[in-house]
């Protein structure tokens, strides 16, 4: 079987697999000229695979090693990247298109094809007149890439909250996907500044130790439980995940607990057969007899005396209503006021519409001068 190879381009990038039949002797950082979907490309050794990592497939021969005469083209076509991006400034200007920002701009390795990299507003905008501007302009193949704020960052470049260059322009070849539960397991603030890079999105290093908090946090209570400790009965106010321990207050005195000591609130009850009973009066009183207890068996009798139970009346839900007499009031010859009597709605009614009935005759019979009339 040939050797398969892995190649990159770029110091930082996917790699991809390449057939070196033919070429012995390839060492990593060697450059070779390798023949791609965007034409030639000159591309850089990073190791060799074996047949499991490329799964069965068959892959792309390699051409051949590169020439010093190679690497002086590709230092030429590198040197005119910047001019690329300015007339890609000044053509987006003139047609009106604002909110482009060009990052990259990438020539293949016989200039054939260029590959300009950029963000924009929106997510897919109108360039087709830019498009063939630049191809007249560049004169050459024009192959416009738009890419996302973690690709710009990392064209960019620069230095991250720890001080060091970024993860992403250093050694990331792939962007993983990075959610807000991984800083809640790992115990970080969420405040903006605290779990946000240079590019607004959460940052790539959560997931670097993910998954070792992810583990040792398993067998450790949350925060605001409340657990049974050797110390007693608390509440959970800190959990230590890497140092596998948990600070419990525990009537106002807080204590490291160890994981191991940690416990639940909920009991189980023994089992029957371990149940315990109360005691009998031989095991309390060892030296108690039944004379004692119960005097003589003359006093006590044959049969001790059964006390029947208590009967206890039967109430209803309702109380019965108590009647009291009222008191007996004298005549007397002061005038009693009797209350007004009401008067019937129905004839209130019929005298209410009499009267409207009788107002609007009175006002019909009424001349009325109208407006443009004159007499």
């Amino acid at each position: 079987m040939p050797p398969i190879i892995a190649i990159q381009f770029g110091s930082v990038g996917k790699r991809y697999h390449f057939d070196a039949q033919g070429i012995t002797d390839l060492q990593p950082g060697d450059r070779v000229v390798v023949e791609t979907s965007r034409g030639k490309q000159l591309g850089i050794v990073n190791s060799y695979v074996t047949d499991e990592q490329t799964g069965g497939r068959s892959c792309k021969p390699i051409e051949r090693r590169a020439t010093p005469r190679d690497l002086a083209m590709q230092q030429h076509w590198d040197s005119q990247a910047l001019g690329v991006l300015v007339t890609c400034a000044e053509r987006a200007e003139q047609l009106g298109l604002y909110g482009y920002r060009f990052v990259k701009a990438e020539y293949n390795f016989d200039g054939s094809q260029v590959t300009i990299h950029y963000t924009a507003d929106r997510k897919r905008p109108e360039q087709t007149q830019l498009e063939r501007d630049l191809r007249r302009a560049l004169r050459a193949r024009v192959e416009l890439y738009q890419v996302g704020p973690r690709d710009l960052a990392k064209e960019l470049d620069g230095l991250g909250a720890c001080g060091i260059q970024r993860c992403c322009s250093r050694f990331l070849v792939r962007f993983d996907s990075v959610s807000i539960r991984m800083a809640k397991v790992q115990q970080i603030s969420l405040t903006p500044s605290e779990v946000t890079g240079l590019c607004g999105r959460l940052r790539c290093c959560l997931s670097y130790e993910h998954e070792q908090y992810a583990e040792e946090a398993r067998g450790l209570p949350k925060r605001g439980k409340d657990v049974v400790t050797p110390y007693g009965k608390g509440r959970v106010m800190e959990v230590r995940t890497m140092a596998g321990v948990v600070v419990v207050d525990v009537e106002g005195v807080r204590h490291v607990v160890q994981r191991e000591d940690v416990g639940s609130t909920e009991f189980t009850a023994p089992p029957p057969d371990e149940a315990t009973t109360a005691p009998s009066w031989e095991s309390v009183f060892p030296d108690a007899t039944d004379e004692l207890c119960w005097g003589s068996d003359s006093a006590k009798g044959d049969t001790a005396p059964v006390r029947e139970p208590r009967k206890r009346p039967k109430r209803s839900h309702r109380p019965e209503p108590i009647e009291t007499p009222r008191p007996s009031v004298e005549p007397t010859d002061a005038v009693v006021r009797q209350p007004p009597q009401t008067t019937d709605r129905t004839s209130h009614s019929k005298r209410s519409s009499r009267r409207r009935r009788r107002s609007r005759s009175k006002s019909s019979s009424q001349p009325t001068d109208r407006p443009g009339q004159s007499e």
